[in-house]
């Protein structure tokens, strides 16, 4: 299989008047006959980490966007301050309304369940879940334990956080290369304690009889965020193809390999929609 050179992303403020939708995104062109896919960031990142998605996905032909949420980069409120899962789904719709068709949904641990609420909404295309936070409690592993602990004031309290560089280590970036934990870390911004809050006690439900697209999740058998017992439930409720990592942990965005995976999605979504194999984006 052959690939064209990676396409450019451009970053651009999506203040888009007609809609609701406020904040910043990176878009990638494709084909015109490929579905744009809606990249849905998780907890305490912006949509930045996305581009080398984008990039690659762009070279086989799939146009995307992706949307960074209020709470970050200068659209507020500041450190996503008092922020409930239903602003940040809200904050989705907006950009799904500023797309203008209906596109497929990539989402990474919270965005995953952010793609699970659009889906039973009947507002995606596909939905690509990576990492996936469940529609359930988001119960912690003993091994993350040590890293939850400290945190887990803020948390119930809904104070806004970032977990410290030790807890990015343990939780996230346990099959990231070592010289990188520092940057990765230093990238990071405050996530609503109010959010996690209810990750953490299910408080988030989905229907799966009103999820009708076709669904693959995707997540890291050394993942000490979201278990693989926890990626196999989301992956049973839709009746989703689910693909567990034995190299891979959680921040399947950007471990060694993340490309294999990126090339596992386009693959799929030319299979399961049947888009144009004949060219490539160039």
């Amino acid at each position: 299989m052959t690939y064209t050179r990676s396409q450019e992303v451009s970053h651009v403020d999506c203040r888009e008047p007609r809609t609701a939708f406020r904040g910043a995104c990176l878009r990638v062109s494709g084909l015109p006959e490929r579905p744009t896919l809606l990249f849905v960031h998780g907890a305490f990142v912006t949509h930045e980490p996305w581009q080398p998605w984008l990039e690659r996905l762009g070279a086989r032909g799939f146009p995307g966007v992706a949307v960074a949420r209020r709470g970050r980069l200068g659209f507020g409120p500041e450190r996503a301050r008092g922020l409930r899962f239903r602003d940040y789904l809200d904050d989705t719709l907006a950009a799904l309304d500023a797309l203008g068709e209906t596109p497929v949904v990539v989402g990474h641990s919270l965005g995953a369940l952010l793609a699970q609420k659009v889906a039973e909404l009947g507002r995606a295309r596909a939905m690509v879940l990576l990492s996936p936070a469940p529609a359930a409690m988001l119960t912690a592993q003993p091994v993350a334990l040590p890293a939850y602990l400290p945190m887990l004031p803020k948390i119930l309290s809904g104070r806004p956080l970032i977990p410290p560089a030790g807890a990015c280590r343990r939780l996230v970036l346990n099959r990231v290369p070592e010289a990188e934990h520092a940057s990765t870390h230093a990238s990071l911004v405050h996530e609503s304690g109010t959010v996690y809050r209810e990750l953490m006690f299910g408080s988030v439900h989905v229907d799966p009889a009103k999820v009708r697209c076709p669904t693959l999740v995707l997540s890291g058998e050394h993942d000490h965020v979201i278990s693989p017992a926890l990626a196999r439930f989301t992956a049973e409720r839709y009746g989703a193809e689910l693909g567990l990592y034995p190299e891979h942990a959680h921040w399947l965005l950007g471990e060694p390999g993340w490309e294999l995976l990126v090339d596992r999605v386009a693959t799929w979504l030319e299979a399961t929609l049947g888009v144009g194999l004949a060219r490539r984006a160039g």
